[in-house]
């Protein structure tokens, strides 16, 4: 459906040049140039404003659908469904300055049987200076282009094949193909669905100007710039194809079985419900059903929101300290049992009661690596539903802060490699993976380093 969108975009763009190639004909023999310029104005059709048109009239047999321009918005007269903005605009700058490919002489009756004619697509385009007519018929045989009338004309001419689809009667062009019918600043609410359970839920709250996760995740960071980020993709989604209005069968595309599932609200009070079933025959699309009826086609990957989980819009990274502002700490892992004095503005500090000169760029780097692997905690993923207790930590870091007061980390050992993490006795909902503690780059290897540089062995 985006490919007709495509080509009028392309036949807007490439007007302007059009017009420059019959004029070159200027160049050659007056006579040459006198038939082409009745050539050029023979075949040019129509000539009007296109940013003035107030209404386009689609219509063939007893089917009629009117959109009118307020001047900001084209909106259907009968309200059924929302405009394609895009379509309705582009009709309107491409037939201002629309030129015939073919010219096939004066109508007649049989000219009208032949082209189809007889029955055709009419587009009306209305603008002050008055209403002009297109009448479409059908396609060449060859396929290279559609036959039309212009009203005030006597003539049949033929426009480009991609030209006179875009004119005939679509009910699915005019229609609106946004995923959502709102900007980034409408958004209310958007939670995704799988299996009949909430994924993801985040609110918007106006006052604060900030989404939020539900409280179960109060122990967490919103990192905002993710979720704007995310947001501001999904209300720029327009549909590639359109495909059925009045779904009834759910198993048709697999909606069955969805894929994936989302509402999405407005602060308007209104919602969209979606559904996506992947296209199995071409796995890089996928199907979406919107608010039960209308079937879309879109690239699966636009899609992927809807599989998205809390932790992918957390700041995955804690930061529990900085050793700039933390005035002493207390670590318990393993073997390794410390107490720190720190000065950093003075570039020192007391371990166990020795005192290290951290003067020197090697062990200044050295306790700044040990310091960030205790601090800092790289989330692996988020299970808000286990209940662990605090027995037996792992881990114990307690860091007294310079603006006064004391911020404990806990670890506890939890399934297969991972450790749920504690702030303050109470658990977050998150856990790290245990290469925070083991392995390369770990808490272990940069406390040996630093040991070693400042003499505590």
């Amino acid at each position: 459906m985006k490919k007709p969108i495509i080509a009028l975009i392309a036949l807007v763009i490439a007007a302007g040049g059009s017009v420059g190639a019959f004029f070159a004909v200027k160049n050659k023999k007056d006579k040459e140039n006198q038939q082409a310029q009745e050539v050029i104005a023979e075949n040019a059709l129509l000539s009007f404003n296109g940013d003035a048109v107030t209404q386009l009239t689609f219509s063939k047999g007893g089917e009629s659908y009117v959109c009118k321009h307020d001047g900001d918005l084209w909106t259907l007269d009968s309200g059924e469904f929302a405009v394609d903005q895009t379509y309705c605009q582009l009709i309107c700058t491409y037939t201002s300055t629309l030129e015939a490919a073919e010219n096939y002489g004066e109508i007649t009756d049989e000219k009208l049987k032949m082209y189809g004619l007889d029955e055709p697509d009419i587009l009306e385009i209305t603008e002050p200076k008055g209403t002009h007519t297109l009448r479409i018929g059908d396609m060449s045989p060859t396929g290279n282009y559609y036959y039309i009338t212009v009203d005030g004309r006597n003539n049949v001419y033929a426009v480009e094949a991609m030209q006179g689809s875009v004119l005939k009667l679509d009910r699915l062009l005019i229609k609106n193909k946004e995923l959502l019918p709102y900007t980034l600043y409408d958004l209310k609410e958007v939670t995704t669905y799988k299996d009949g359970e909430v994924l993801c839920d985040l609110t918007y709250d106006e006052k604060s100007q900030k989404w939020s996760l539900p409280s179960e995740y109060s122990e967490v960071e919103l990192d905002q710039t993710k979720v704007t980020a995310e947001f501001n993709n999904i209300v720029r989604l327009e549909a590639e194809d359109m495909m059925d209005e009045k779904l009834d069968d759910l198993t048709k595309y697999g909606f069955d079985k969805p894929y994936g599932e989302a509402v999405v609200k407005g602060l308007d009070g209104t919602e969209r419900k979606i559904l996506v079933s992947v296209d199995e025959k071409d796995p890089k699309y996928c199907y979406v059903l919107i608010d039960g009826e209308q079937v879309e086609k879109y690239y699966t990957q636009d899609m992927h929101f809807t599989q998205l989980l809390p932790y992918d819009f957390i700041s995955q990274n804690y930061i529990a300290a900085r050793n700039y502002s933390t005035e002493s700490l207390k670590l318990k892992y393993g073997n390794i049992d410390i107490s720190a004095e720190l000065d950093m503005e003075n570039n020192k500090c007391t371990v166990n009661g020795k005192e290290v000169d951290l003067n020197t760029n090697e062990n200044y780097v050295a306790f700044d690596n040990f310091f960030n692997s205790m601090s800092i905690y790289k989330y692996t993923g988020m299970d808000i539903k286990a209940k662990p207790q605090l027995k037996e930590p792992e881990l114990t870091a307690e860091f007294k802060l310079d603006e006064g007061g004391t911020l404990k980390m806990e670890l506890v050992k939890g399934e297969d490699t991972s450790y749920y993490v504690f702030r303050n006795g109470k658990y977050t909902g998150a856990y790290v993976d245990e290469s925070m503690l083991k392995g390369r780059n770990s808490l272990s290897e940069f406390f040996i380093k630093f040991q070693k540089l400042a003499g505590l062995e």
